[in-house]
């Protein structure tokens, strides 16, 4: 059995500015759309007979609105700063139709490395990203959720199942999804990465 178990959560679905999807990092910050508000709330719901100590989360409202909805008024919700998404540079706030046209070359098949032109590389946020995890790990008793982002869980994901973090796109990260992390011996294995919410709530119902 493991020692303790980390449920790591992207937040729901946010709200793009005059509905076109942009490239949301660090630096934009975006509420819940009403159906990410609907979304948070079937997680809530998914997740009410899980005895979970806490939620951690990114200082980024999208992912404070899911914690906060999650914790259902009742669970301390904590705000750990490197958990925030991965630094987009330049590309913060651009529609991605903009970002393919003007930078084709960061677009070729599934394994980028390079950041955005003044953006985090992989191992910056793979690093503060793994030492977050691991400082929440050291300090809850036995279970807590952790909100964040696509590009951060998708990098802590590929590095915790010993895959090139360029190979991050191919792991799966839909609004509300829940990986399952367990943690023993002072070290992390993945259980299950990127169920979607859909998934894990028709695994409530059963329960």
């Amino acid at each position: 059995m493991p020692e303790k178990i980390i449920y790591l959560i992207r937040h729901a679905e946010p709200e793009y500015p005059a509905g076109e999807r942009i490239c949301l990092g660090c630096h934009v910050d975006v509420p819940l759309s009403r159906q990410g508000r609907r979304q948070a709330e079937q997680l809530r719901d998914a997740f009410s007979d899980i005895a979970l100590e806490a939620a951690f989360t990114s200082p980024l409202l999208r992912a404070r609105e899911t914690a906060q909805v999650l914790g259902r008024g009742v669970l301390p919700v904590e705000v750990v700063p490197a958990l925030r998404e991965l630094d987009g540079g330049v590309w913060d706030g651009l529609p991605f139709s903009e970002i393919y046209a003007r930078w084709p070359e960061h677009f070729h098949g599934s394994c980028r490395s390079e950041p955005p032109p003044g953006g985090e590389s992989d191992q910056a946020g793979w690093a503060r990203g793994l030492d977050a995890l691991c400082g929440i790990a050291g300090r809850i008793d036995r279970c807590a959720a952790v909100v964040a982002h696509s590009g951060l869980n998708r990098l802590l994901l590929c590095g915790l199942m010993g895959q090139p973090l360029q190979l991050k796109k191919r792991v799966p990260q839909s609004y509300a999804c829940v990986s399952i992390l367990d943690w023993q011996d002072g070290h992390f294995t993945v259980r299950e990465a990127g169920i979607p919410l859909e998934v894990w709530a028709q695994r409530a119902a059963r329960t």
